[in-house]
């Protein structure tokens, strides 16, 4: 029920966004995947597991493609504090060890909100993350991270 409230503060953050109107979204972090995306919604725990390498699928299955903003940008700084809980030295010491191991490569980072919506927007696997105020009708918000 809450998801579904916020999915419903976000669209009409984004209908009253040519209006000038403050929106809940505004200090929030989005995360996102392509329209076609069959998800109702995704939880922070399993985005985590897919930004650290630890699953390349989709709760349902689906194989997923995970994109990163670029490095040291505000909205990559939030969320790998809040969805992932690491800083981005921890981050890239944790990218380190698991490339060594053979165990996978990072998400590849494809530039800021504006990239990273294009870059879902054009891949049905894709996953990525933006800031509240960049979301458009062109993504499908699968969880919102305040």
């Amino acid at each position: 029920m809450a998801r579904t409230l916020k999915k419903l503060a976000v669209l009409l953050c984004i209908l009253a966004g040519t209006a000038g109107m403050a929106c809940p979204a505004d200090a929030a972090l989005a995360i996102i995947g392509n329209r076609a995306n069959p998800l109702e919604g995704i939880s922070a725990s399993q985005v985590a597991m897919i930004y650290l390498g630890k699953s390349t699928e989709f709760p349902d299955g689906h194989r997923v493609v995970a994109v990163d903003q670029y490095r040291r940008s505000p909205a990559r700084a939030e969320f790998y504090h809040k969805v992932v809980g690491m800083g981005e030295d921890r981050v890239k010491a944790h990218w380190a060890k698991y490339m060594f191991s053979g165990k996978g490569e990072p998400p590849q980072a494809v530039g800021g909100n504006e990239a990273v919506k294009r870059w879902v927007a054009r891949h049905p696997d894709g996953l990525g993350y933006v800031d509240g105020k960049a979301l458009d009708p062109s993504v499908k918000v699968l969880l919102i991270v305040p």
